[in-house]
């Protein structure tokens, strides 16, 4: 069942009232309860949260009630999801953070990467057939992702939006973006291609494991049907962050800790639709771009943090995942 922040209801019963409306009456016509709006991590079913906002779109004068596109709401909702965003070795990887753990926020949309002609692009995809509604959590979204942008590269990107939008609104946003505001068919971020791969000079890199721990926790509750594979990932994690990246133990120490044996496990994650050995990859996927982002370390010394038993080894897997060896990988980003 997928599921939305309860955040972003009361955002909208904030928004309710100050314009003297009765927050029970919209609460009884989404048929959300209180109590539900309370709870500290609290989640609304995709059908209930699309009956508020189309109650609250319609009435939504957001030209007067939205200040310029900037990160505050995110740190103030999200604060390890928009910290991770924040700490990225580069705008690429800032994206895949948040697209990878956007399910936090909400899971009735979809936002999609695209790359052409040395553009790239963000699309934005509403599930909703309500046109307010979409027009209302695209821009919320795409002035996120535009503030994110801002972050990393300031001055850049242009927001592309489709004719329904509000000319009250339209006007709003052309006054705070200048010439980056532009008309099309869709909800777009458009921006060169070539920042997605340039390197973050704040990148602190001790501090996005911890970050990484903490929203693969926060996953692992959201979706508890993904219950054993996402646990998988995570202690894979950390025991590569403690130096247990011998692959002969390292399965074996998971099991332990979830207290089942290798088999039962297997089992789990095949009712998962996955495999221990295609998590393992992929983690150490992520991990090998992280940790070559730091230049003091040897590259033999990230293949063994990894568990490959030589460095040629941790190469022939590198270059099967991304077409390019360690050193030619390390040497693009100290050259971008």
């Amino acid at each position: 069942m997928k599921t939305v922040s309860n955040r972003i209801a009361l955002h909208c019963i904030t928004h309710w009232q100050q314009q003297g409306r009765d927050p029970n009456q919209l609460l009884l016509a989404a048929g959300i309860a209180w109590e539900e709006l309370q709870l500290p991590q609290g989640r609304i079913d995709a059908q209930r949260h699309f009956r508020l906002l189309a109650q609250v779109a319609p009435h939504a004068d957001m030209s007067h009630s939205w200040s310029p596109p900037s990160l505050t709401g995110l740190f103030a909702d999200f604060l390890p999801l928009a910290s991770l965003c924040c700490n990225a070795a580069s705008w690429r990887q800032a994206l895949h953070y948040f697209l990878s753990f956007r399910p936090l926020i909400g899971e009735c949309d979809r936002i999609a990467l695209q790359e052409e002609d040395g553009w790239a692009r963000l699309s934005y995809y509403s599930e909703s057939d309500h046109p307010d509604v979409v027009a209302l959590s695209s821009l919320a979204n795409l002035c996120h992702l535009y503030a994110l942008l801002q972050f990393y590269h300031p001055g850049q990107g242009l927001l592309v939006l489709p004719t329904p939008v509000r000319p009250r609104l339209w006007r709003e946003l052309a006054a705070w973006l200048g010439g980056r505001l532009l008309l099309g068919d869709g909800y777009q971020l458009r921006f060169p291609a070539a920042l997605l791969d340039q390197a973050y000079e704040g990148y602190n890199g001790p501090l996005q494991p911890l970050l990484l721990g903490e929203l693969d926790s926060q996953m692992s509750l959201l979706r508890p049907r993904l219950h054993y594979r996402d646990r998988v990932i995570g202690l894979i994690r950390h025991q590569l962050w403690q130096g247990s990246a011998d692959p002969r133990t390292l399965l074996a120490g998971i099991c332990d800790s979830l207290g089942l044996t290798r088999w039962t496990l297997n089992r789990h994650l095949r009712e998962e639709g996955c495999h221990f050995s295609a998590l393992l990859e992929q983690v150490r996927r992520e991990e090998a771009c992280r940790l070559l982002q730091d230049s003091s370390l040897q590259l033999q010394e990230v293949g063994g943090r990894l568990g490959f038993a030589s460095q040629s080894s941790f190469t022939r897997f590198f270059k099967g995942a991304f077409a390019l060896s360690p050193s030619e990988y390390r040497s693009r980003r100290s050259r971008a």
